[in-house]
């Protein structure tokens, strides 16, 4: 459904555009608007990357990082306040603004946010591959696996769980990403928003592992003493 949405606005965006010659330009509008990414209460942050267009209206249009001070420049117009905003919002200011900084009469502008390096999601556990993560958009749980290079050999990969802040309350969402594949149900396989924390729990090898590890290390002193060294408890451990 998402993608059909997506499609309606890109078509719609090109129509907007139409009053440009340029074929050229409007295959790149479509192209944008085809891969718009956020979602509606997205709110952009410093650091990330935003397109800025006034549709139907060649050269006026910029692409840059927000800058530390929240703001990026628009030719002919000067500095927009655009931190702490969605791209609606932004988009709103700007269709009102450019009336007068530009003499417009009735502007449509585009607002796309390309690169989200102002948000993060973070995985923990039994991953390869521990920490935070820029988020870039429609991410789900299994892209962030991915960017983990998957799960470790003791994960416990149906109890999983996201973290999610929700009007300043935690809540908690389980996942299971043994039935992604295995199965193809893919019904946990959450979009991720930006703060998200994914934890893998430790299955029961490694628990039972670490229970005969804290019961034979006083072994391993022990054999030290007679000579045989680490390597006959080793054996037995994983």
């Amino acid at each position: 459904m998402k993608r059909i949405g997506t499609a309606f606005l890109a078509l719609g965006l090109v129509a907007l555009g139409a009053g440009c010659t340029s074929q050229a330009y409007k295959n790149a509008i479509f192209a944008r608007a085809a891969s718009l990414q956020t979602s509606p209460d997205y709110v952009i942050g410093e650091g990330d990357s935003v397109t800025l267009m006034v549709l139907g209206e060649e050269g006026l249009e910029t692409t840059n990082a927000v800058r530390p001070d929240g703001k990026m420049t628009f030719p002919g117009h000067g500095d927009i306040a655009v931190s702490g905003k969605t791209t609606e919002q932004v988009r709103a200011d700007l269709e009102e603004g450019f009336k007068a900084s530009l003499g417009l009469k009735n502007p449509k502008v585009y607002v796309a946010v390309n690169s989200f390096d102002s948000k993060a999601v973070t995985a923990l556990g039994e991953v390869n591959r521990q920490g935070r993560f820029p988020y870039s958009g429609q991410m789900r749980v299994a892209d962030l696996i991915g960017l983990c290079f998957g799960t470790t050999i003791y994960a416990s990969s149906d109890r999983a769980l996201l973290f999610r802040e929700v009007d300043g309350a935690t809540k908690m969402y389980h996942v299971e990403m043994k039935k992604f594949f295995s199965e193809g149900d893919f019904s946990t396989n959450f979009f991720l928003r930006p703060g998200d924390i994914l934890y893998v729990p430790t299955n029961g090898f490694r628990v039972v592992g670490n229970q005969i590890r804290i019961l034979l290390d006083p072994l391993a002193a022990m054999f030290d003493t007679v000579g045989l060294g680490n390597s006959v408890v080793s054996y037995y451990v994983p």
